[in-house]
């Protein structure tokens, strides 16, 4: 079934290849930029398959909304791309925590899943306020699931930088082999896709009134009413969500 998938995605996408052959390997290049979203690719000598990361700035005075979004896992298929669930399922902590994924590849393409761990690091001085949520892949950690092919590598970062006057610098980076028969130009083109995509609904969804006026005690950020007037959190916020698998 995946061998009929590249003939069907070449004939799809065959218009928005790239060449190659003029790329500098070692530095990032721009292959994209709309709404004010920038898409960078570079290529690591030690990998098939490129990396891409996406760039973009907009204002947000209350950076406990991306915290809000950020553990409201339900929400993930709204702004995440090609994901259709997200779920924890260990936690050494409110910065360490443990998730599965799973995608949802455009047919007849195999769903996919990610096992990965996410871990949270902030640079809070004079010269810098940045919180980043680094992706490590951790295929082991949960046993095999038939129902799909897990991803054998993946290594990402999705998080912010203030940039001063309520603005931030948001970022999502990602490298990943989808496993399976899937050739790597194919697996490129896809994942060209997902850094805009995240971002463009990521900075509309976590405007919503529900996550607003959050407060989240694990982390040192701006907001309005930090933290006396923030709204309290509620179980679901402060306890990890263990799941059965």
């Amino acid at each position: 079934m995946e061998r009929f998938a590249i003939a069907w995605l070449a004939l799809l996408l065959a218009l928005s290849c790239l060449p190659a052959h003029a790329e500098d390997n070692h530095d990032w290049k721009l292959v994209s930029e709309r709404n004010g979203i920038q898409v960078y690719m570079k290529h690591r000598d030690e990998s098939r398959l490129k990396t891409f990361r996406g760039t973009t700035r907009f204002t947000l005075k209350d950076e406990y909304a991306l915290v809000a979004l950020m553990n409201d896992y339900a929400a993930y298929p709204k702004w995440l791309h090609f994901i259709d669930s997200a779920e924890e399922f260990d936690r050494q902590g409110p910065l360490d925590r443990s998730l599965r994924f799973t995608t949802q590849l455009p047919w007849p393409l195999a769903d996919r899943e990610a096992v990965l761990r996410a871990k949270v690091h902030q640079t809070l001085n004079d010269e810098e306020e940045s919180v980043m949520i680094e992706l490590i892949n951790r295929p082991d950690a949960l046993p095999p699931n038939n129902d799909y092919i897990r991803f054998p590598e993946m290594w990402g970062k999705l998080g912010f930088t203030r940039i001063g006057n309520d603005e931030v610098e948001m970022i999502y980076e990602i490298i990943l082999d989808p496993g399976g028969y899937i050739p790597a130009w194919i697996a490129n083109i896809l994942l060209r896709d997902a850094p805009y995509f995240t971002l463009e609904r990521l900075r509309r969804i976590v405007m919503k009134p529900e996550y607003q006026n959050r407060y989240y005690d694990y982390l040192d950020l701006r907001g309005p009413g930090r933290p006396q007037s923030a709204a309290p959190l509620t179980p679901q916020e402060s306890t990890p969500v263990k799941t059965t698998l």
